[in-house]
């Protein structure tokens, strides 16, 4: 019965001495705010990788058709980069920004399609690998870029 009493006053006191101990300062949390992404900042992200190995990964992605469209997309986009995310060819210019975006899709069906996404060119190529397309697509590119 005394071992009770005692640890009910025990509790008791040791409530009340809590508060007169000094407690130590905290610093006052810094506030993060948040600030959306600028535009161009979001079509920096469209073509960065976070590291090496998630790069290589997305090239091993590739099918043997996409893998041939992105040689010939390197040799008639000489003076651009050519960077690779999800399943998406990024033309990048000299300052890593995006002008054009280049998607190839397999099919039975030859299809050729413009359309514009965040203001950059997108082209859609289902079942067409052609040279000669990517060279029109390359001055259109080009004289809108100047």
């Amino acid at each position: 019965m005394y071992a009770l009493i005692l640890l009910i006053l025990g509790f008791i006191l040791g409530f009340f001495t809590r508060g007169l101990i000094s407690k130590p300062t905290y610093q006052q949390k810094k506030r993060s705010y948040y600030r959306p992404l600028t535009h161009q900042q979001k079509l920096q992200l469209k073509s960065f990788h976070q590291t090496d190995s998630d790069r290589i990964r997305e090239l091993n992605l590739l099918s043997t058709n996409e893998s041939s469209f992105l040689r010939l997309l390197k040799q008639t986009f000489i003076d651009f980069d050519v960077a690779i995310k999800q399943k998406r060819f990024i033309i990048l210019d000299k300052d890593k920004m995006p002008c054009a975006i280049f998607e190839y899709r397999d099919g039975t069906q030859a299809i050729k399609l413009v359309d514009k996404e965040d203001g950059i060119p997108l082209h859609l190529y289902k079942g067409l690998i052609s040279s000669s397309e990517l060279k029109i697509d390359y001055q259109n590119i080009i004289s809108a870029y100047k």
